[in-house]
């Protein structure tokens, strides 16, 4: 039998901050990381640019609906989102009371082409000090989830989600550099990362060693130790490399 909820419900969305890491160059280098927006091809804010995300379906998952939203209004599928917050101030949704779980990815850029699709008319890359005015709430959001990433990854691991089974301290040293906006020392990371546990030496069959894209010259490759990185992702940790950043 059905039943009838006689009080006013609000509408909940999903919607997806998509941070784009530009690919470690031969100069060690690292330009910001950018979002992933689209124009939308509907009212309300028809033509301004949001966030990717949309209505979730009456028996839909929130995260499956975040990763089929993100797919159809860009063309990218992205399994490896994390809540990344949740906006209800009444008034956000010009359509009613609307509440939104945010959820959060970093990719390479090199590695997507996004395309507008469904009810986004284009979907493009921007620069964080580079916003256009957003739709809905959307500026903010992205400020704040901007800061509050910043925040995390000087407290928690980070990197497994972009590297591969082995890496270079000196590429993810770039990729913090990126994110963060100020210079890391290669050697504290190192140590930081080999005394917390969180990485050891990479075993190969023929070599450990290679020339890192980053810096040009021969550096150990390691990996990270899964059981550490899901403990610290729980408890965090305190970092002295990061102080001052």
């Amino acid at each position: 039998m059905s039943y009838t909820y006689e009080y006013p419900r609000p509408a909940v969305c999903v919607d997806c901050v998509i941070f784009g890491l530009p690919t470690i160059s031969s100069s060690g280098s690292q330009a910001s990381p950018e979002v992933l927006l689209i124009q939308r091809g509907r009212p309300p804010f028809a033509g301004m640019w949001a966030l990717p995300g949309g209505f979730v379906d009456i028996d839909e998952p929130l995260e499956v609906a975040a990763v089929r939203e993100l797919e159809e209004e860009t063309g990218i599928r992205c399994a490896a989102l994390e809540v990344a917050g949740v906006y209800g101030t009444p008034g956000r949704d010009p359509r009613g009371r609307t509440i939104s779980i945010v959820y959060r990815a970093v990719v390479w850029k090199s590695a997507q082409s996004p395309q507008g699709g469904d009810d986004a008319a284009k979907a493009e890359w921007f620069s964080l000090s580079a916003l256009p005015p957003m739709a809905f709430d959307h500026n903010q959001i992205v400020e704040e989830v901007t800061e509050n990433f910043r925040r995390e990854i000087r407290t928690r691991p980070f990197g497994r989600e972009l590297f591969p089974d082995s890496f270079t301290i000196e590429d993810l040293q770039c990729v913090y550099e990126s994110i963060l906006g100020c210079s890391i020392s290669a050697r504290k990371l190192r140590n930081f990362l080999l005394k917390a546990g969180l990485v050891e030496e990479a075993e190969g069959p023929t070599s450990n060693s290679v020339k890192t894209p980053s810096h040009g010259r021969v550096s150990t490759l390691f990996r990270f130790c899964p059981a550490v990185y899901e403990k610290l992702s729980r408890t965090g940790f305190a970092p002295e490399v990061f102080a001052g950043t």
